[in-house]
């Protein structure tokens, strides 16, 4: 199946650990870590459509500090993988948000049915996609492969961390 790939602009929001703060455009943690939507040595940006869903996805049910940032996101070719009521556009979004991609990528050596259709995405140009929340019935997802700070010249979707007093500047010595 193919997916559209549309612009999108839209506010966002990100749940930040306390020692990450510094740096809300970081797709570092992913990379490293690997991610629902991206395997691991791929940078990747989680992001929410509304708070409810980025605290969601924050504390998956762990309570933890964390800082709530908000974002503005003005991208070029997105993928909607969401239905109007925010549920899988299809059945294979629906397979992978079902499938636990943890257990199969780190347990069982296997590709999880979310990353085949990530890495479809970014072969096709996706700078990122729309996905149905799996913490938060109802919300929304954005997960980019591609991004780079409004300010800063760069390829993929243009990001504006929305901090008018500088909090999350890191201090100087």
């Amino acid at each position: 199946m193919t997916y559209a790939l549309a612009p999108l602009s839209l506010p966002l929001w990100r749940m930040i650990g306390i020692r990450h703060q510094f740096s809300p455009t970081s797709g570092e943690g992913a990379r490293l870590y690997g991610g629902r939507w991206n395997r691991k040595g791929r940078a990747a940006l989680y992001l929410a459509a509304d708070p409810v869903t980025a605290v969601a996805e924050y504390y998956q049910g762990l309570p933890k500090p964390g800082t709530l940032v908000p974002y503005r996101l003005v991208g070029g070719a997105i993928a909607d993988l969401t239905n109007a009521e925010a549920e899988p556009c299809d059945a294979r979004v629906a397979d992978a948000l079902a499938a636990n991609w943890k257990a199969l990528a780190l347990l069982d050596g296997k590709t999880p049915p979310s990353w085949t259709l990530a890495d479809e995405l970014i072969a096709a140009g996706a700078e990122g996609a729309l996905v149905p929340s799996t913490q938060n019935v109802g919300g929304r997802n954005l997960v980019l492969w591609q991004w780079h700070e409004q300010d800063k010249a760069g390829e993929g979707a243009a990001l504006t961390v929305l901090d008018p007093d500088d909090a999350l500047r890191p201090p100087t010595a």
